[in-house]
Parts: C-alpha cells; structure tokens; sequence
C-alpha cells in the first residue's frame, strides 16, 4: 500500500475545512492537486473518505473511522521529528556513564544538578566501576562516557582527556592519635592502612612509585569501593590511601587527610570516550556541561583541576 504523509495531510486538511477550497489553500495547493491526491488515496485503500456534494464535503462512515487515525499518525510523526531536532541539538536523549565512585560522588552530582537545570530531557544512566572496569565498558561501547584513571595500554580504542590531577593521600579516623602533618613515604608502613582491589587506581599508581611499600600493607583487609573504605575508616578500623578527589567527598570531610610528601604520587582522572564513534549530541552536552562545573567545585587541598 503507498499511502504517504501527503495524502494524510490532505485528507485530514479536507475534513477539518469541510470543503477543498478551503484545505487547497491552507495546503497551498491547487484544488486540482488536491482533488487528485483525496483519489490516488481513495483508490489506494479502495473505500470512499469524503460524500461530495456542490454544497459541502462531508466524511464517510470509512473517513469518520479513519480521521482520528490520520491525525494521530501525524502528531507521532511531528512529535518524532521534534524530538530528534532536540536530540540533535544535544537537549534530549540518554547518555551512558561509567565513572569511578569518587567522582561519581564528588563530581558528577553537580555536574547533572547543572545539567538537569539546562536540559531536563536528557537522561543520564550511571554506573561506577573500578578503573579497568570503566576502561573495559567504553571500549566495548557498553557506556558513551567513561571517567576514570589512566590504567593499562588502551590507547587504540580509547579517546583520552585528563580532567584532573589528585595526589593521594592518607584518611585517618577521627580522633587517631599522632596524625602527622603531612605523611612521610618512610613511615607509611607503620599505619593500619587498608588495601585497595589490585586494579583500582590506587594500588596501580603504589605499585609503580612505592611495590615494597605497597606489597608491606600488612592491615589483613582489602577493600573494593569508596564507600566501604570511608565508613571502616569512621569506624576506626584503619586508615587508607585515598586521592584527594576521593577525600573530597562529604563523608569523608569529618577525618583528618594528609597528603604524603611525595608529589609524584597521584591520581589522574581522564574522560574516556570511543576513538573512531561519534559522540552523540546529548553526550557532548554532558561534558560541555562538566568541563564548566569543574573548576567551580570545593576540593580538598591536592586537586588540580585540567
């Protein structure tokens, strides 16, 4: 059947006008072209639309049936096409984000408190994950954007902005006796420090700057997200290594965190996205919208924001 948006139109234009004077010239068309176009679609379904009379054009019990289906596949189209306008102008559609759980809950409320302000049809869908983690889903396209830490050669697939620079840190319960100033690499081994999962940032970037310290963190405890880590901490069940981004987060601000006195230890956050896959519209509102929020936030001393 080849029944088109044009016959649509020009039947629904008939029955609002009542005649097809009127709808020829609300379509802009000449009542020969619109009188055509009412019979190739009378013909296509093989059932008369409209009762013709030298007075008036009326709908037919088919036409009657058929009116408010037309208008509804109109509307739909129209609404469709509007949406994909927005969509195209980055103001709806869903984005995927795979982040880390300290920026996740430093960061990126703002950033979608912002966003949601802006852009309330774009939805974002989120998930935290561990540094390999996140780098694993954006290269199997699983999320559009990946925020994390640089780890393993990833370079192929991956498209790299560093968004800030944290150096790590020691967390101290509250009320820990002796917190120093400032932590000394040579003293790190004498605190009850609890281990990262070996493919977090963390325990990547200790690995490489201080392995016999690390491979000493002797705490018989090893932790897997941020959340657990602080609330042990609040407990007072030991202390650990945390980067100042992590350290910003509000249920960590209560605690004691001292930066250790080798700079080169630190933590680089980078936005992932897929080399070679276009980034939708709505996505690159996202991160417009974080590059702004960024520099505006209240970290911890340590953070350096680009």
């Amino acid at each position: 059947m080849n029944v088109s948006l044009r016959h649509l139109k020009a039947f629904v234009a008939i029955a609002r006008a009542g005649n097809f004077t009127a709808a020829a010239s609300m379509l802009n068309l000449s009542q020969s072209a619109l009188t055509k176009t009412i019979l190739d679609l009378e013909r296509e379904i093989n059932m008369p639309l409209f009762e013709r009379t030298t007075r008036q054009t009326s709908l037919t019990p088919t036409g009657q049936y058929f009116f408010p289906n037309a208008v509804r596949l109109l509307n739909d189209f129209d609404l469709t096409l509007a949406d994909l306008h927005a969509q195209s102008r980055g103001q709806s559609g869903t984005v995927r984000i795979a982040g880390g759980l300290a920026f996740s809950s430093t960061v990126l409320p703002r950033v979608i408190r912002e966003l949601r302000a802006r852009n309330p049809n774009i939805s974002v869908s989120l998930t935290d994950d561990t540094s390999g983690g996140i780098i694993r889903r954006i290269s199997a396209g699983e999320v559009d954007i990946g925020i994390g830490s640089y780890v393993g050669a990833a370079q192929d697939v991956l498209g790299v902005r560093r968004l800030l620079r944290a150096r790590l840190g020691v967390l101290f319960p509250a009320g820990y006796a002796h917190v120093p100033a400032q932590v000394s690499t040579s003293e790190l081994d004498k605190y009850p420090i609890m281990k990262d999962v070996e493919d977090s940032s963390i325990a990547t970037s200790m690995r490489k700057n201080m392995p016999t310290i690390w491979s000493t963190l002797t705490s018989g405890i090893t932790v897997t997200n941020l959340d657990l880590q602080i609330n042990l901490v609040r407990e007072g069940v030991g202390a650990c290594i945390l980067s100042a981004l992590a350290a910003s987060h509000p249920a960590a601000r209560a605690m004691p965190f001292r930066l250790i006195d080798q700079s080169d230890l630190h933590r680089d956050v980078y936005l992932f996205t897929r080399k070679g896959a276009a980034l939708s519209p709505s996505a690159e509102t996202v991160i417009s919208v974080l590059e702004e929020v960024l520099p505006r936030l209240d970290f911890v001393d340590g953070v350096t924001v680009g």
